[in-house]
C-alpha cells in the first residue's frame, strides 16, 4: 500500500494505491478516513491496481492522513 499526501495551498490530496491483494485492508482505511473526518470527499478507480484520491481542506485532509497512517500500520 502507497500513500501520498499532496498539498496545494488551500486544498490538499492523498492518494492511496494498492492491489488487488490488499483489497479489504485498502477499504477499510478508506472508509475509516471518511467516517472520522468530515469535509473530505473519496475518488476511487481501479480494479487490479486500485487507487483512491481524498480530496478536501488542508486541515481536514492533515486529520485524515494521521487517520490513514495509523490504520495502515495496524
Amino acid at each position: 500500500m502507497k500513500i501520498q499526501y499532496q498539498d496545494y495551498g488551500a486544498v490538499a490530496n492523498i492518494v492511496i494505491t494498492s492491489t488487488v491483494f490488499e483489497f479489504r485492508k485498502h477499504n477499510r482505511v478508506v472508509d475509516t478516513a471518511l467516517f472520522s473526518t468530515l469535509g473530505i470527499v473519496a475518488n476511487r478507480s481501479g480494479m487490479f491496481f486500485m487507487k483512491t484520491i481524498l480530496s478536501g481542506k488542508s486541515r481536514d485532509i492533515l486529520r485524515a492522513y494521521k487517520t490513514v497512517q495509523r490504520e495502515a500500520g495496524r
